[in-house]
């Protein structure tokens, strides 16, 4: 038993193998997907063992396709990127499986405002599908340490 299930993990894990560079959504996804069709391919086929494989390979998929659903969007990957410019004024490029990609670069260098916070003007290129966009806008560092980002460029300090 427990060599079918190191099995099916592992018809998993080769099925994920198979996009470039799968994401642990789709990792996860298609070894649960695989371990649960072998579950249920073997309670319903006629032979055991033809029922396991057919259902592993089945559930693999589905779970490989749920599994890339569950990846982070690239809302959140581009406000992860513009936190990191803020911070450390190097530029983040980023993409998703799905092809959105985009960058976040600093523009100038660090600035403190006119209340103290320190600042950095950024320029955000974002491309979903066809769409493209493009924007600067202003990061400062609250006292609380948290970035706020807004299109408003404060004043600097003299």
């Amino acid at each position: 038993m427990l060599r079918k299930v190191v099995a099916v993990l592992a018809l998993g894990a080769l099925t994920a193998g198979c996009s470039s560079g799968p994401t642990n959504g789709q990792i996860y996804g298609t070894a649960g997907g695989a371990a649960l069709g072998a579950g249920i391919g073997r309670a319903v086929a006629a032979t055991a063992a033809r029922g396991t494989w057919v259902g592993a390979l089945g559930g693999a998929v589905v779970g490989f396709a749920i599994g890339t659903t569950m990846d982070p969007p690239a809302e959140e990957k581009h406000a992860h990127a513009t936190i990191s410019v803020a911070e450390d004024g190097k530029p983040v490029a980023w993409s998703t499986e799905k092809g959105s990609k985009g960058a976040v670069t600093p523009v100038g260098v660090q600035y403190t405002d006119r209340s103290g916070r320190f600042c950095r003007s950024l320029k955000q290129d974002v491309t979903i599908g066809d769409e493209h966009s493009a924007r600067e806008v202003t990061a400062c560092q609250a006292k609380d340490g948290t970035w706020v980002v807004t299109e408003y460029r404060p004043d600097q300090a003299d």
